[in-house]
């Protein structure tokens, strides 16, 4: 694996892993959630079984996780920094490196929310050729249970400085007061509204390019399958496709073992047939 660090608009700098420096295949990006890192697509072996089927995987650090800078006082940065400055960044560098070769983009959850966000900022420039949301939910109709729990998560988040994942053991990272609670703001609202009064989700529905959705048939709580067809629905692409993988829950559609023969072959075959 090839590491550099890549420089952000704003001088941050965000970790960028090259799984094998001589695939020539189509570059698919994949970028972690919330509460992980690059490393999380290294656990299960989903990167590995994606280079296996001809890509050349590159793996991201966002701000404040891996080996990318952290903040440096709480609440400095947003979620729409992910958005709005790390993509950008992370996909012209690995741009520069392939040439014309097509790209492609990988998000689970909150990554996946990330690249929905750069996909809508491009406009009629989109930064990539190709996007998969893996757990990936529109943030309407949260329904009780998930409108208290992202009410409650923002709240943890801005009274703590910092939403404290590691020690309510949510994953290995915990997140900055205002990334986390910037997102968990657009669910209670219902819109992916940024600060300077951007509309993601408005402007998705004008977005070209070719969108898959993927769903966990028992992720209930986080990303339910509804709540993901919200992203495929509102999306313009005319080419959009929606899988819910079966016996999965929400990390599971990384880690479990079984996402390797239902979620990653899913994902292989549907990448290859709109990138070549």
């Amino acid at each position: 694996m090839i590491t550099e660090l890549v420089r952000t608009s704003d001088g941050i700098s965000v970790g960028l892993h090259r799984l094998d420096a001589g695939a020539s295949g189509p570059a698919i990006l994949l970028l972690h959630g919330a509460f992980s890192g690059h490393t999380v697509w290294l656990r299960g072996g989903f990167a590995s079984l994606l280079r296996e089927r001809g890509f050349d995987i590159w793996l991201a650090d966002l701000r404040d996780h891996g080996s990318s800078d952290r903040e440096p006082a709480p609440r400095r940065w947003w979620f729409e920094d992910w958005i709005d400055r790390d993509a950008p960044a992370l996909l012209a560098r690995i741009r520069d490196r392939v040439g014309a070769r097509p790209l492609g983009l990988i998000g689970h959850s909150a990554g996946g929310t990330v690249g929905l966000g750069a996909l809508a900022r491009g406009g009629a420039h989109a930064p990539m050729d190709a996007m998969v949301a893996l757990g990936t939910p529109g943030p309407r109709h949260m329904g009780p249970v998930r409108l208290l729990g992202a009410w409650g998560f923002r709240a943890i988040a801005r009274s703590l400085g910092r939403f404290p994942a590691r020690a309510l053991k949510f994953g290995g990272d915990d997140e900055g007061a205002n990334v986390f609670g910037q997102w968990m703001s657009w669910n209670v609202r219902g819109r992916w509204l940024s600060r300077d009064g951007f509309d993601y989700l408005e402007a998705l529905t004008r977005a070209a390019t070719p969108y898959l959705g993927v769903a966990g048939a028992r992720d209930l709580l986080f990303s339910p399958p509804y709540a993901c067809r919200q992203i495929v629905d509102g999306i313009g692409s005319s080419r959009k496709d929606f899988y819910i993988a079966p016996t999965l829950n929400h990390p599971g559609l990384v880690l479990d073992p079984r996402a390797a023969d239902t979620v990653v072959p899913r994902v292989a075959e549907w990448l290859h047939a709109v990138l070549g």
